[in-house]
């Protein structure tokens, strides 16, 4: 089965296939897929183009974080991300939470 960004609603992550994932990463073909993994990272940049090593570096941090992700899978289930609860902002789009502050009223 592929899924596909798309694919809606909740997978279920259960820890039969934590267990099943953990044994495969932990054989032989595991080991050498992880080892590949490794291989194929993203290189950083000597930062000469400060805009190109910026970008190579949030692909290698992603890359290092997908790869954490895939590993933690063998112990844990995945959590939901919520981007609006983690956020230190409100949303830019809503405009109740970006009024203009009230000047203070003189008695």
């Amino acid at each position: 089965m592929i899924l596909l960004p798309t694919t809606p609603g909740k997978i279920e992550w259960t820890s039969v296939e934590a267990k099943a994932l953990r044994d495969f990463l932990f054989s032989d073909v595991g080991q050498k897929m992880l080892l590949l993994c490794d291989v194929q990272a993203p290189t950083l940049l000597d930062g000469a183009n400060v805009n190109k090593t910026l970008v190579s570096s949030g692909e290698f941090k992603g890359y290092r974080d997908l790869l954490e992700f895939i590993v933690s899978l063998t112990v844990e289930s995945p959590t939901e991300t919520n981007e609006s609860a983690s956020s230190e902002y409100p949303s830019i789009d809503d405009e109740s939470k970006w009024e203009e502050p009230k000047p203070p009223t003189q008695d």
